[in-house]
């Protein structure tokens, strides 16, 4: 028990509040319990929903899938190296939790010769003395058959700490971890973070939540990517200057011979190589909770569309994305990946929070607050370490791990946008 205002508060102070579970609030929380052994410590935000169109309170996680690439190889070294340093510890969290989320078959980015974007890769491959090698047309198709690929195409592979994660696992694993290390988990939606005064004059956090429950923490640590400025969580008269653009992905339904097939078939990711300049990502073929095997493709840029309201996010949720994205991509992957029979096929979709620096924002905002979100579509191979980066963060109140903070300073608006419009 403790007084605020005067009253007596029949309830814990926290060390740390996390608001927001998906990958980064859940491998923030943790963090947090490695970082101050002995803290009190909770994770708040609502499990995924079983019917996101039926969902009553509009809060998604951009984790609801069983595939994402990982990878170190990226033209950025600052995503590069949170990439390599969260791979890294991937093994352990699954030996330490039992829950798998990691297939290692290896990642390769597709290119032309020449072309900015693989040159990067190499100099970052370089800079973090990754194990990679470079192909051109025939070293692509003789090391994978199924695959096709233009005369001047070049590749840069990674075979090793590199292929797919499951996000929805992935996240379980985080939270089991967290739940066995003391971190108090509550499945909720948080309304409203505020100043609260204790009795002798230091300050409080008083979080809010859908359910009508009150918590008290000293230090509270926003991970509530998309959904940021739709609840009354910033103190006033902050708005993060954030993007939110929508992502569609496709599913292709292969058979079991197909998939036994693609078995040793790397994820891709093709840049400007067959002169449409339409980039796409593409995974193996991988089996859903359903029992079936699915080949995934997603865009680039080609078909994002900014997002501005509460709704407007919460109404794309529950689309199969932009339809007619469908088709382009499943001839993207039909041009790349020979031979498949594709038995069905659905989309699916979610919101990516961007900045203007391409970097995330992982900074205090108040002696009390910090943030930690914006993955500018990268974060899901890189969360661990983000996490790891935010806990050390919130746990000292202040920035304290060894990367450079001005990488990840948070921006304000001058101006308040329709992202103030709430749900």
């Amino acid at each position: 028990m403790f007084q605020i205002a005067g009253k007596m508060e029949n309830t814990k102070l926290y060390d740390v509040c996390i608001v927001g579970a998906g990958m980064i609030g859940s491998a923030a929380a943790r963090h947090a319990t490695l970082e101050s052994p002995g803290a009190k410590i909770c994770l708040v935000g609502p499990k995924e929903p079983k019917d996101r169109v039926t969902a009553g309170h509009g809060i998604y996680g951009a984790h609801y899938d069983e595939g994402r690439i990982t990878r170190s190889l990226d033209p950025d070294p600052i995503w590069a190296e949170l990439a390599q340093r969260s791979i890294a510890r991937y093994r352990d969290l699954e030996q330490r939790t039992g829950v798998r989320f990691f297939t290692e078959v290896g990642q390769m980015s597709i290119s032309v010769k020449g072309d900015s974007y693989i040159e990067n890769v190499k100099d970052v491959t370089k800079v973090l003395n990754l194990e990679t090698e470079v192909l051109n047309k025939d070293g692509i198709e003789n090391n994978y058959p199924f695959l096709s690929v233009d005369e001047n195409a070049e590749a840069v592979l990674q075979r090793k700490d590199a292929g797919h994660v499951s996000p929805r696992t992935q996240v379980i694993a985080q939270q089991t971890a967290a739940h066995l290390q003391g971190c108090d988990i509550i499945n909720d939606v948080v309304n409203q973070v505020t100043e609260a005064n204790q009795s002798g004059g230091s300050k409080c956090m008083k979080i809010t939540t859908g359910n009508g429950q009150v918590i008290f923490a000293k230090r509270v640590l926003l991970a509530t990517g998309a959904f940021t400025a739709f609840r009354d969580l910033l103190p006033r008269g902050k708005e993060l200057d954030v993007k939110l653009l929508t992502q569609t992905v496709l599913f292709l339904e292969v058979s079991d011979s197909d998939a036994q097939r693609l078995k040793t078939m790397p994820c891709l990711l093709t840049k400007h190589n067959d002169g449409d300049k339409f980039d796409t990502y593409i995974l193996p073929p991988i089996k859903y909770p359903n029992g079936k095997y699915y080949l995934k493709v997603g865009h680039g840029e080609d078909f994002e569309r900014e997002l501005h309201t509460a709704k407007e996010v919460a109404d794309w949720y529950k689309t199969e994305g932009d339809k007619l994205s469908h088709q382009p991509l499943l001839n993207k992957i039909l041009r790349f990946v020979k031979g498949v029979q594709v038995l069905s096929t659905y989309g699916d979709c979610c919101v990516t929070t961007h900045t203007p620096t391409n970097q995330l924002y992982c900074d205090m905002v108040t002696p009390t607050l910090g943030v930690a979100t914006a993955g500018n579509g990268y974060a899901a191979k890189s969360a661990d370490e983000i996490g790891k980066m935010a806990a050390k963060m919130i746990i000292a109140g202040r920035w304290n791990h060894d990367l450079p903070r001005d990488n990840f300073r948070a921006r304000f608006r001058v101006k308040p946008t329709k992202l103030t419009a709430k749900l």
